[in-house]
Parts: structure tokens; sequence; C-alpha cells
């Protein structure tokens, strides 16, 4: 199949184009080689390359970034995913969006599944609940993959951020009020290669098994690394970010269990890996 990834330099499009090449033919888009919130350079790639499946994975992503400049990620997260969306539909691609734990307000108290309603606390949240709402109703052929706190090697992220300062024994800050489930894009990918030949749609949510707070977080990857250095525990009000982030965010892949295609690794075991991988040569 022919599958086009907008957002393919970054860090879950990079490791999807790696680890569906060799099944696939791959064509990977920057932000440099197509502005998504221009609605004909989006529909002239589309038509150009008469992809299968399109896979949205550009976003901004940085929510404090979002909450001082909302126009900014409006136009990105969900204008962008509207053009997207209405060019899969005009030719016939069917649209995997890349969302996010952050469409909820955290006020749950068990792992969110795909039939929860959204209730977005931040203007990240806001626009990629608004994203979502636009493909559902494009009339595009649409999967909707929710997941969280995604980690991987294309860009830097919490993860690097602990073992990081691990290695050079500096100060970490982790944040006790917030909870959600940590994710490889790795096995994220591997998830969305088993998608892409499926013919079926909706809503779904694939993220690594169980969830942490920051804390635990910080915590697991000094165990993996033998390491220790001093944690600075904080609540978000004396974090003082401009967004606020949910309390209770993790996602349980529900849809996925019930087509019996939930391979995702519980968190501890995803983190091993990534971490071994990238500090433990």
């Amino acid at each position: 199949m022919k599958v086009m990834v907008f957002g393919g330099t970054g860090l879950l499009g990079t490791d999807i184009i790696e680890t569906c090449r060799a099944e696939h033919e791959m064509i990977g888009l920057g932000s440099r080689d197509c502005d998504i919130t221009n609605f004909e350079a989006v529909n002239e790639y589309i038509m150009i390359h008469r992809p299968d499946v399109v896979i949205n994975c550009a976003a901004i992503t940085d929510v404090d970034k979002c909450e001082e400049n909302p126009d900014f990620a409006f136009r990105i997260n969900a204008i962008g995913a509207k053009n997207i969306a209405c060019a899969c539909r005009d030719f016939s691609s069917k649209m995997i969006h890349i969302s996010t734990d952050y469409v909820f307000d955290g006020k749950k108290e068990e792992s969110y599944v795909e039939s929860d309603a959204v209730n977005p606390i931040n203007n990240y949240g806001r626009s990629k609940a608004m994203g979502e709402d636009f493909v559902k109703t494009s009339g595009a052929k649409f999967m909707i993959i929710r997941t969280a706190w995604v980690f991987g090697n294309r860009r830097r992220h919490f993860v690097d951020y602990v073992a990081e300062s691990i290695i050079k024994g500096e100060d970490i800050i982790a944040v006790k009020d917030m909870v959600s489930s940590p994710t490889y894009t790795v096995d994220l990918a591997e998830t969305i290669k088993a998608l892409i030949p499926i013919n079926t749609f909706g809503m779904f949510h694939a993220a690594n098994k169980g969830y942490c707070s920051r804390v635990q977080m910080v915590e697991e990857i000094m165990k993996i690394m033998r390491k220790t250095t001093r944690v600075q525990v904080l609540n978000q009000s004396q974090w003082k970010r401009p967004a606020l982030r949910p309390a209770f965010s993790a996602l349980k892949n529900y849809h996925l269990q019930l087509m019996d295609i939930d391979n995702m690794a519980g968190w501890r075991d995803a983190l091993k890996r990534y971490v071994r991988s990238k500090y433990q040569k």
C-alpha cells in the first residue's frame, strides 16, 4: 500500500516510516515540505500521490506554547487536521489521525476508554479535541488514535531529561499530580502498522499498558540505570507552568482489546528498552 505521513520527520512519524517501509511505499512529509494549514498545499500532495492511507502525526505538542499562542495551536492541531481529512475524503484515502490523552480533564479515577466524554482543560487539549471533531465530521474514512506521554529517539523529552540529569548528577523536578500512560514510539508504530491494512474505522486508544506519575517514572528510570540523583517533588501549583495538565489521563486500549489486537507492552518494559538502547550501550 502507499502510505503518506504528515509529520514524517517528527518523533512518531520517523518511527512509523522506519517500521512500515519494508511492507509499504512510505511518503514522509515534514513541515518544510507541506504547510498543513494550507488546504491547497495538502490537497495537491494527496492528489498527486493518491495514497491509500494518510497518517497525520503533524501537531504542536508543546503544551505551554499552545497555552501562550492558542491561534498557532488551533491552526496546526485543528485546521491542519481538517484540511488533511477533507483531502482524504475527496480522494478516498483512509486517514489515521494521532490524538492525545489531554482531550480529557483528568477527573476520572480509572483509565479512560474511547467512549469517555472529552473535556480538555488547556489549549493543547482543546485544539486536539477540535481536530478530532473535524476528522469525525469530514466524511473521510478515519481512525483516530489517542496516545499519551510519548517518548522515542527523534527529539528530547521527559525521559531524556531524567536520564541525562541522572548521568550528570543534576537535580530532577518531578510533578506528582500528573499521571498517565508512558508510550514508546517504537511500540506505537508497530500498532499503527497492524492497523494500516485493516478495514475498520473509529476511535482507538494505543498506549503502553498501565500508568504512573512523573515521580514514579523518575524512580523507574533510576532503577533501570542503577543510579540516583536528587529529586524535587512538586505539585502542579508549585510547578507554575502556563498550562494546567490533567491530574490523571491514563488510557486503556479498549477498542484494540475487543478486536484482539492489543499487543502493546507494559510501560515499564517499554521504558527499560528505550533507556537501555540509548543510555546503556
